[in-house]
């Protein structure tokens, strides 16, 4: 079997330590951006510690690096694959300690957005503890106005919350909560190159675009109580517009009485960044190299990327996700604007990082 770098702690629902594993096989995991990451292992059917109890639904489990001690990634136990003489064992990251959490209902008044998600993970730790803890939350973030049903689900609401900002979070692998004006940053030394001569992409790369959700002007206006526009907002990228001709969109205004024509400029402005270009997207698979180094660079991050065979492309590119093989110790990237799923259809907004507007 195959020896791995990392080992697994394993923990019961309220945290407290069970055991640990270091007789797996098969050991991958994922990172992404402001959405919820997988972890998959094996195990044989004879193992020792293959028990009940270790392998409870909802138990926490945690990847520590063996020569460090550090964690690097957490989750829930969510599932079993039985194929002898061996199981699989499926994890989904700490966010799922809310997905199965609902709010009660509440009007959040004139709150910034990261002190707000703050506040809805904090009433349902009062309702019954979650396990999340409230970590980093961000200051300088725009106010809103907030109401919660009784129905609404607690992990789909903070998602959508984020859906027509240009903030980001997480849940990180100490089950707190972060929240961030942007998460990560622009490191455009580190590169990663396919077509030439000092290729680090090991496989050719699928890159992806279209314009099914780009618009290179938005507007956004605010509605007083008499149903007459009290503020607008437009804003325009111009170089966008003489390459593909005006494609029109619009984000939603803030719902707070006590928004200014700033905080509106600010989040129509958002929505442009989030969709001047054509949406982006490609993986690459990466072997750990001094070029673009596994232990410096995480989902947020902006590195160089060049595609040579494809028009030559070059452009300082955001990660949305990031996908770890233990076994062949490689690692598959997707870079770009949005992550392309194929079904079901949904709308994902991300901050547009690239460097150079048009290849």
């Amino acid at each position: 079997m195959f020896v791995s770098t990392h080992f697994l702690r394993v923990f019961n629902r309220d945290h407290q330590l069970l055991d640990e594993l270091d007789n797996f096989d098969n050991l991958t995991y994922s990172w992404t951006l402001d959405d919820s990451d997988t972890l998959n292992f094996q195990l044989s059917l004879s193992d020792p510690k293959r028990t009940t109890e270790n392998l409870q639904y909802f138990n926490h489990i945690e990847i520590v690096d063996n020569s460090s001690g550090i964690t690097v990634w957490g989750g829930i136990v969510a599932g079993h694959d039985f194929n002898d003489p061996n199981e699989k064992i499926n994890c989904l990251s700490y966010d799922a300690l809310l997905k199965y959490r609902r709010f009660r209902a509440k009007t959040y008044d004139s709150f910034d957005y990261g002190n707000l998600s703050a506040e809805l993970i904090s009433d349902l730790n009062r309702t019954s503890p979650t396990g999340v803890i409230i970590g980093n939350i961000a200051a300088g973030s725009l106010k809103t106005t907030f109401t919660t049903k009784n129905t609404d689900m607690a992990l789909s609401t903070i998602k959508s919350l984020f859906d027509d900002t240009n903030y980001d979070w997480d849940i990180d692998e100490n089950r707190m909560f972060n929240f961030y004006l942007r998460k990560g940053n622009d490191k455009p030394l580190y590169s990663l190159t396919y077509g030439g001569e000092a290729d680090n992409i090991i496989s050719a790369p699928e890159r992806a675009e279209d314009v099914m959700s780009m618009a290179n002007s938005v507007y956004t206006e605010i509605l007083d109580s008499d149903n007459n526009i009290k503020l607008s907002s437009l804003a325009q990228d111009f170089t966008s517009q003489s390459i593909f001709g005006l494609v029109e969109g619009t984000v939603s205004g803030s719902n707070t009485n006590d928004a200014t024509q700033s905080d509106l400029d600010i989040k129509t402005n958002a929505g442009l960044q989030d969709t001047n270009w054509p949406a982006d997207s490609f993986t690459v698979k990466i072997k750990d190299s001094t070029l673009c180094p596994f232990d410096d660079i995480t989902v947020g991050d902006a590195v160089t990327v060049n595609l040579i065979p494809y028009d030559n492309f070059s452009a300082l590119m955001r990660i949305l996700k990031m996908e770890h093989d233990e076994k062949t110790g490689t690692r598959s990237i997707t870079f770009g604007t949005t992550i392309f799923r194929s079904q079901p259809p949904v709308k994902k907004l991300y901050k547009n990082w690239r460097m150079n507007n048009w290849q």
